[in-house]
């Protein structure tokens, strides 16, 4: 594993390949956690979605991670969400019920309950409504920053092939100083699946204690250079947002192939 320090004090670890990052986030996890814990009496993850996450969840569901995971003490966010039903594959809620919320082959129990997943209110008819629903569900739940944003311990969050992390997009007014703490964005035309988002601001990012930004493969190795090594601005870059003494990129060697130091 390569351990550097990168722009805005963030730390860059490159590991070998996507097997090796969910292994390592579900690691990170487990420590934040452990740590949160100790702290506070309560861990409060703030997860994303697709299928790198999906591997850390499945990781952190196998020995000996699982039995080092304080499961009763946690409780699941996700930063963002399409606004379609909890049971639809493309909510990013599928990988939580499929993984942590269901029981084993063998019929035991799964680590956590839906008492502890905090899902978007996506049966919500209205989608703003729904959005500030979210957030003042976590306003009452967590501390507040001194941004305003909620505390989560720690979260995650994937890089999109544009530079998109949550569902805050490139020229999104949500990655402005003043953007409310969370907003309903409509469907995006550039990037799949082509439907409307609830989101968290970036605001979210400085406010946290800990961020773990994943990225695998080939396909995101051109936007983690410019990333990382341009010179580019948070509105044209969102995930440029979390480059922060307190994160953590978490990337494989394809995915870090056209950094400038690798």
């Amino acid at each position: 594993m390569t351990i550097r320090t990168i722009a805005g004090g963030a730390a860059l670890h490159v590991v070998a390949d996507a097997s090796a990052l969910a292994t390592t986030a579900a690691e990170s996890i487990v420590a934040a956690a452990q740590r949160a814990v100790a702290d506070r009496g309560a861990f409060h993850l703030c997860s994303t979605g697709g299928s790198t996450p999906a591997a850390v969840y499945a990781v952190l569901r196998s020995a000996p991670f699982s039995m080092r995971m304080p499961w009763r003490q946690t409780t699941l966010w996700l930063g963002d969400d399409r606004f379609v039903p909890r049971t639809d594959p493309f909510s990013n809620l599928s990988a939580v019920d499929a993984v942590l919320l269901a029981p084993d082959a063998d019929g035991s129990a799964a680590p956590m309950s839906s008492a502890q997943v905090e899902p978007w209110p996506t049966e919500t008819p209205n989608a703003n409504d729904a959005a500030r629903s979210y957030a003042a569900r976590a306003a009452a739940a967590l501390p507040a920053a001194t941004n305003g944003a909620p505390s989560f311990d720690l979260v995650l969050i994937g890089i999109g092939g544009d530079g998109h992390c949550l569902s805050v997009f490139p020229g999104s007014p949500l990655a402005a100083p003043d953007a409310p703490i969370s907003a309903a964005v409509a469907a995006p035309t550039h990037i799949e699946p082509h439907l409307p988002r609830l989101t968290f601001s970036l605001k979210i990012l400085a406010a946290a204690r800990s961020v773990l930004s994943l990225a695998a493969g080939a396909a995101k190795a051109d936007v983690l250079a410019r990333i990382i090594d341009g010179g580019e601005s948070i509105s044209t870059l969102p995930a440029k947002a979390a480059l922060l003494p307190t994160a953590t990129w978490l990337i494989d060697t394809a995915a870090a192939s056209k950094l400038t130091e690798r």
